[in-house]
């Protein structure tokens, strides 16, 4: 690998090693997607230049006024006006004079270059607007700073990639794509994902394997390295962004992808036969949907419903929340995608980095153990309620399965609980259509949830498991932090001791449990997840096939006998050197 501290030489092959988050192998045209600062260096000039440079302004404003309504009209036509608020108010960021004018009076001060002095503005302005109260008024300082960083770009001259308006199928390359970013996804034009943060588990990740497109995440430092327009490979497979591939490179990939697309062709044969190992134990695969647009890959994976609907992806880039008809609309697409099985609905899981724009949230030191899902519904009921009428509308007379997310202690559950039977009380009141009946769950996420199952068990239907969270925070290992992405282990003997724990308190009470985590989509978890004794597994679309491979390659009880001796290693990594051997042994094509 070339270090990342050389220079490419223009039109000369460069291999950037990331990590692989998200399988496959794809080629296109580069779109460099920035919301960090460009560093500009003061440069002087002289009091005849300052019109020139303010002539320089206007034209960026200008420049950027249009790419803003361009968005804007783009969004609405795909998504509806109700999406475009947020971009009302950058016009209106990207046409005030009073910056203008204030850009002008440091110019004649300070006689340096109008980028800098825009820049050194704009900062001022959204520093002092974070320290208001009014929370309409904090809310623009993140819109001066977004509108800000498109004005620089104008001014230098640099082509600023919109991953929501792309208008050719292209590779994003960014730092790293923010739940918000993705939720205002043009899906079409995105071919895969590059960015330089981020780890198997973060969103960026998660995003691309349930749209079934490649990505690489944790490259290093490139995003100066590489421009918009460039001809890439990406593969999802070994972590490489391959810039200015040569021919060769391109034959050698075109042989890989046609080895790989027969074991695909294979995959795609069992999409209608059930996941059952070899001496009959069968275990539910479901699917993780986070968008409507989604659900048609559902059906295409062979998946058994929805396992995981990520609800608060419709809550984000807006100006208000959606309404209780709006989200009932929505939850019924989901419910008619599943059926001949159920869908399972997680409750709002705002915070950590999904938080919404515009309501007046201030940032947290710690957001993942701070003000976020369950805890941030508990405390806005009237808007939990909404969501809990919407989410028993959504199958009129049948039956639907809701759960609430980051439960840690009894109380929680027992609120949430309250709320749900309420929401079903008021609509049966108001005598509008429901559900006749709801099955509730918990997620098992929070450690102290795992060690109080047996207490939480009796008082709901199922559990599932969302192994992201109990494994950072079981190992304190922030998953999104590369600097202790080596403590980050689904594999470490404390985190299966939990699952095992929850499994146990889940039979005992005569419930089922599953696990939603990446942890459901690693073929080489799959043993130790089937020994432990799940139900159900749910993943991203793409991973459907490929887990349902492995577990019609395993026995139930070579298994068990595999998840017992595991239990008793001392070492994530020895686990995970012992789980890779079975895969290896016995799908051997999945993990080579």
């Amino acid at each position: 690998m070339i270090p990342s501290d050389s220079l490419p030489v223009p039109g000369a092959e460069l291999r950037l090693a990331g990590i692989p988050a998200s399988p496959g192998v794809v080629s296109g045209q580069l779109a460099v997607f920035a919301h960090e600062e460009v560093r500009i260096h003061p440069t002087p000039i002289a009091e005849e230049q300052i019109d020139g440079e303010m002539r320089r302004l206007e034209a960026a404003l200008l420049k950027t006024r249009e790419q803003i309504q361009k968005i804007k009209e783009q969004l609405a036509h795909s998504l509806g006006e109700q999406e475009t608020g947020i971009f009302e108010a950058h016009l209106l960021v990207a046409g005030d004079s009073t910056i203008v004018a204030a850009v002008r009076k440091q110019l004649q001060l300070r006689k340096i270059c109008v980028e800098h002095v825009y820049q050194h503005v704009i900062h001022t302005y959204a520093q002092s607007l974070r320290q208001v109260e009014d929370p309409y008024l904090r809310e623009r300082a993140a819109d001066i700073l977004d509108v800000g960083r498109r004005v620089v770009h104008n001014l230098l001259g640099r082509k600023l990639a919109d991953v929501y308006t792309l208008d050719a199928p292209s590779i994003i390359l960014a730092h790293d794509l923010s739940p918000s970013d993705t939720a205002l996804l043009n899906r079409q034009m995105a071919l895969g994902f590059a960015t330089e943060a981020g780890s198997t588990t973060s969103h960026t990740a998660i995003m691309a394997r349930s749209l079934n497109i490649p990505a690489v995440v944790g490259l290093h430092e490139v995003l100066s390295r590489c421009e918009s327009g460039a001809p890439v490979i990406l593969d999802g497979y070994a972590g490489l962004l391959i810039i200015h591939p040569t021919e060769q490179t391109r034959y050698e990939y075109g042989q890989i992808e046609k080895r790989r697309h027969e074991i695909e062709q294979r995959l795609e044969a069992l999409r209608d036969t059930p996941a059952v190992t070899t001496d009959g134990r069968r275990i539910v695969l479901s699917a993780n949907v986070e968008l409507p647009e989604d659900l048609p890959l559902i059906t295409e994976s062979g998946a058994e419903g929805i396992g995981l609907y990520r609800t608060e992806f419709m809550f984000l880039n807006r100006v208000q929340f959606p309404g209780e008809d709006e989200q009932t609309n929505i939850y019924r697409q989901v419910v008619q995608a599943s059926r001949p099985h159920l869908a399972i609905i997680r409750t709002l899981d705002l915070g950590g980095d999904k938080l919404p724009t515009h309501q007046g949230l201030d940032p947290e030191v710690n957001p993942f153990l701070g003000w976020r899902a369950i805890r941030y519904c508990l405390e806005r009921p009237e808007i939990f309620k909404v969501q809990l009428r919407a989410i028993c509308r959504s199958n009129p007379g049948g039956k639907i399965r809701v759960m609430f997310p980051m439960i840690a202690t009894r109380e929680e559950l027992t609120a949430a609980l309250t709320l749900l039977r309420e929401a079903r009380e008021e609509l049966k009141a108001a005598g509008i259509p429901a559900a006749e009946e709801v099955e509730a769950g918990a997620m098992i996420e929070v450690p102290s949830a795992a060690l109080i199952a047996d207490r939480l068990a009796p008082m709901v239907q199922f559990f599932s498991i969302g192994t992201n969270d109990l494994t950072q925070y079981t190992m304190a290992a922030d998953r999104t932090n590369e600097r202790v992405a080596s403590l980050y282990q689904p594999t470490h003997p404390g985190v299966l001791s939990l699952i095992r724990r929850v499994i146990e308190a889940a039979r005992k009470n005569g419930i089922w449990v599953g696990v939603c985590g990446e942890m459901a989509s690693d073929v080489v978890m799959t043993p130790v997840l089937i020994g432990l004794g799940v139900d159900e597994m749910s993943m991203g679309s793409v991973a459907v096939p490929r887990v349902k491979r492995a577990i019609q390659s395993l026995s139930f009880g070579e298994c068990e006998a595999l998840a017992e001796g595991i239990l008793k290693m001392d070492s994530g990594e020895e686990v995970r050197k012992r789980l890779e051997q079975m895969a290896r042994e016995k799908y051997p094509e999945l993990v080579t």
